[in-house]
């Protein structure tokens, strides 16, 4: 039914200057194993190993506050995206094969993975999930992704997406698509396997993209047509993706104007103000800020902790008050081994307030 838009020469240049242009376009990358589609291995700290043979070496800890992260290693994949020119020519001189992933969220993308693959197609109602098809369209005639997104285009009166050359379009080796569309990168976009269509994947939020030039043992990913510009998403796409699911509803909570502080050992009134002011940080983070608020926040007044300024248990109460405000479940195991290691770290360095009186 839809075939993929007229395509220039295919285009198969050095992964790094790839991840280089496209780190000058404000959007980050990591590295990818050479003909791989997935991250390396991290360090022995960071690296988990498989379930079945668990790496003796990790140390179980938070992410997106590991010290790697600023450091400018790539072992936690993703998380590790960047836009340093230097960082990005020091991972790639070091693993020149490597693949290039685009990190949605962090870059302001969304990206429309059109698979084209063989299988038995779902109901009619699951070709596009809450959406009637036209009488008149034979669902015997949709064969994969490609199809289905054109019905979808041709249901909301639109020229097809694949047809119009107007956003960076990469082909998969397997002869799929993948459409990248910019969107608010403080909106929480969420990604999917199937929730669009039949065969239409969403990358978005913490997934990642692949770009043209990374190399697999079935091809190239390749840009097709001319335009080398990332488009905002299309207002129709949107509601079609709020539609079915792709967004989440965020409230932004607060302490409430009620709560006291802990009872202070001393410094009541300068302590007083910092405490509430990093619990408010906290009871406010959004969904994937919170974890890094979370450790930020334990460290930060951990340090108050070794001045014997605040009370550690106080504290650790009033950091889990806090983020259960901003939807943390107070008995996540995450959530409190970020605050007892954020809180350990900060009293190893006291802070140093003149007057205590």
């Amino acid at each position: 039914m839809a075939t993929p838009a007229t395509t220039t020469a295919p285009i198969a240049p050095q992964p790094v200057s790839v991840a280089l242009w496209l780190a000058g376009q404000g959007i980050h990358v990591h590295p990818l194993l050479p003909g791989r589609k997935i991250p390396p291995r991290g360090c022995d700290r960071c690296w988990r190993g498989p379930k079945e043979q668990p790496n003796p070496s990790y140390i179980e800890h938070d992410a997106q506050a590991c010290p790697c992260l600023t450091a400018g290693r790539y072992c936690h994949g993703v998380l590790a995206a960047t836009v340093d020119r230097s960082v990005i020519e020091r991972w790639w001189h070091a693993m020149p094969g490597a693949g290039v992933g685009v990190a949605t969220g962090k870059s302001g993308l969304l990206i429309v993975d059109v698979d084209r693959h063989a299988g038995d197609q779902p109901p009619a109602d699951k070709i596009l999930p809450g959406l009637q098809l036209p009488d008149d369209v034979n669902p015997a005639t949709l064969h994969d992704g490609l199809d289905t997104l054109a019905l979808l285009c041709e249901i909301r009166g639109v020229m097809p997406l694949t047809a119009t050359d107007s956003t960076i379009t990469v082909q998969t080796p397997s002869g799929g698509l993948q459409l990248w569309y910019r969107v608010d990168p403080a909106a929480p976009w969420t990604p999917s396997a199937g929730k669009l269509g039949w065969q239409l994947d969403v990358r978005a939020g913490r997934s990642y993209g692949i770009a043209p030039g990374t190399a697999t043992p079935k091809g190239t990913y390749t840009a097709l047509g001319t335009c080398r510009t990332v488009s905002d998403l299309p207002e129709w796409l949107a509601e079609d993706l709020l539609r079915t699911g792709h967004q989440r509803q965020v409230t932004t909570p607060t302490v409430s104007a009620n709560w006291a502080p802990p009872k202070l050992a001393g410094g009541r009134g300068y302590v007083a103000t910092a405490l509430r002011g990093e619990l408010e940080k906290v009871a406010g983070a959004l969904n994937g800020q919170r974890s890094e608020a979370l450790n930020s926040a334990a460290y930060y007044l951990g340090q108050f902790v070794g001045a014997g300024l605040l009370d550690r248990g106080a504290v650790h109460a009033a950091i889990t008050e806090a983020a259960a405000a901003a939807g943390v479940d107070p008995g996540e195991r995450k959530a409190q081994d970020t605050i007892h290691r954020g809180l350990e770290a900060g009293m190893r360095r006291p802070r140093v307030i003149g007057d205590r009186a």
